[in-house]
């Protein structure tokens, strides 16, 4: 079963990045980028929440919605004020939005933490092990490495674009800040002790794929 998920996984995020590269199915990428990061948050939290005991499980809920909510936040402050990860706006593609905010950002954040931990878990358990900075340190900057990643795909698919149309380092040093404080908050809340499902790992590449081969296009 599992192998099965996990091969709809990358089907599905594949398959999704090759139509972008084949320049078909355009519109309809377009109507279902949104549902699709919702869809991919609510199977990654049933995943890992439904391996939690009963006393983690409450916590996992709490955390889950901080992410989302905290970093919906963030990302209103950053529209608005331009001083958190620089100046920008989002595009037309990722609907609806409140404010000027897509309400599907925080499902984005919460789904790339939880991959990036399970990543981390998977690769360097040894090395994190029992060490709360190590472990988020980690996180921080394979959330950086997924976001160099994403940056470029993002502005052709029309999630956001910035102004002067440049990334600025500014951006990286809030995903690193930010990932670092959202882990923390969960190594602290004993969530991390365990390793997560080993879907949740391939939760992270599988959006690599779909992003790499979007910045293939490009090219």
């Amino acid at each position: 079963m599992n192998k099965l998920k996990i091969g709809v996984l990358y089907l599905l995020l594949g398959a999704g990045g090759l139509w972008h590269v084949l320049n078909v199915f355009q519109d309809i990428m377009r109507i279902l980028a949104s549902p699709m990061m919702f869809g991919l948050a609510f199977w990654l939290f049933w995943e890992c929440w439904r391996v939690c005991s009963e006393e983690k499980s409450k916590k996992f809920i709490l955390w889950s919605i901080g992410v989302i909510a905290g970093s919906f936040g963030i990302e209103w402050l950053g529209v608005r004020t331009g001083q958190i990860f620089g100046a920008y706006m989002y595009g037309m593609t990722l609907r609806p939005s409140i404010d000027g905010v897509p309400i599907c950002i925080g499902c984005a954040w919460f789904v790339m933490l939880i991959s990036s931990v399970a990543v981390v878990q998977t690769i360097a358990q040894e090395f994190v092990t029992k060490s709360t900075i190590k472990l988020a340190l980690c996180v921080a900057l394979l959330m950086v490495c997924f976001d160099l990643f994403m940056e470029p795909a993002a502005g052709m698919l029309d999630y956001w674009v910035w102004v002067n149309n440049h990334t600025p380092l500014q951006n990286y040093l809030a995903w690193f800040g930010l990932s670092f404080i959202f882990t923390t908050i969960g190594i602290r809340a004993g969530l991390f002790s365990q390793p997560l499902p080993r879907i949740a790992f391939h939760f992270y590449f599988a959006q690599l794929v779909y992003f790499g081969l979007v910045d293939l296009k490009g090219l």
